[in-house]
Order: structure tokens, then C-alpha cells, then sequence
């Protein structure tokens, strides 16, 4: 990285001396100033070459490996990480299209709702139960409508609570 900043800066130095020295004529001046900023840029983008080389060289197998260290796994252990991963982007999207549903439903603001989804893994990722925590003037809510209409909606227990 060093050695690519010195680069950098010595080329650029003398990229300036150049058109400094040069006796150019102002309507050729400009052109040398391109050429100049143009050698810049391919040695700062030079990086992203020889990442794009150890790709085609090796594939993905060393992102992968730098991302989940793959040969002290074993097949069953890397589908339970992806199952969690795959629970936790639902959850949260879960999460999200529920209080948007209070929002418009019953005009509970994002900030006065707390949500907790609870999840099995039975062939497939399926709702337990969702816990919804009211807080601020979303307290007045009838708490037994919200848990009717989540039931039917999503088929599984709900419970409301209030802090």
C-alpha cells in the first residue's frame, strides 16, 4: 500500500514538471493535461486488476473461504449457518412488515411498538408465535383486536403486551 501511494504521488509530480517545462502551446496544453490525468487514474484503478486476475485465476473459492472458513466445516454445520442467516434476514423482514401492518391498521407509530417473531424449522421455516410490545399512546389500543387480526393473518399465537 505504500509503495502504491509513492507511486501515486511521484507520477503526479512529474505529470506537473512536465506541463510546467514543456513548451506546449496553449491550444495543445489542455490535451497533455488529459493524457496526464488519464495515466493517474489507470494506476489508481490498478488495484482492482489484480483483483479481478486472482478471481479468474482461482474463482470464488478464496472469497469463500476468507467469508466461512469452509474446511473445518462440515456440511451439516454450514446448512445450520445458513439456515440462521436465512432466519435472521425473515425475522427481520417479518418484523418489519408487521409494524407496518400496525401502522396502518390500527395507527401504531414504528417508534412506540417493540416485535419479537418466534420461528421452527420444520421443512421449511414456519411462525410459532409473535410477541407485540406497546408503548406511549399506542397503550390505548384494544390489545385483543391487534391479536385477533395477527392470528388470522399470520396463523399463529399472538400476544400484546404493554410496558
Amino acid at each position: 500500500m505504500k509503495s502504491y501511494l509513492i507511486t501515486i504521488i511521484i507520477t503526479s509530480i512529474c505529470i506537473g514538471i512536465y506541463n510546467i517545462i514543456s513548451p506546449l502551446h496553449h491550444g495543445i496544453e489542455k490535451y497533455s493535461k488529459m493524457i496526464g490525468m488519464l495515466i493517474v487514474v489507470c494506476i489508481m484503478i490498478s488495484p482492482i486488476k489484480e483483483l479481478i486476475d486472482s478471481l479468474d485465476k482461482n474463482g470464488f473459492e478464496n472469497i469463500k473461504d476468507s467469508i466461512l472458513d469452509t474446511d473445518n466445516i462440515s456440511k451439516d454445520e454450514y446448512n445450520e449457518i445458513f439456515k440462521d442467516y436465512l432466519n435472521r434476514f425473515s425475522i427481520d423482514e417479518i418484523k418489519q412488515k408487521i409494524k407496518d401492518a400496525l401502522h396502518q391498521r390500527f395507527e401504531i407509530p414504528e417508534d412506540e411498538c417493540e416485535i419479537s417473531v418466534f420461528t421452527q424449522y420444520d421443512e421449511g421455516l414456519k411462525l410459532s408465535s409473535i410477541q407485540i410490545l406497546l408503548s406511549g399512546k399506542s397503550i390505548f389500543k384494544n390489545p385483543y383486536t391487534i391479536e385477533e387480526y395477527f392470528e388470522e393473518l399470520l396463523g399463529c399465537t399472538c400476544q400484546v403486551l404493554i410496558k
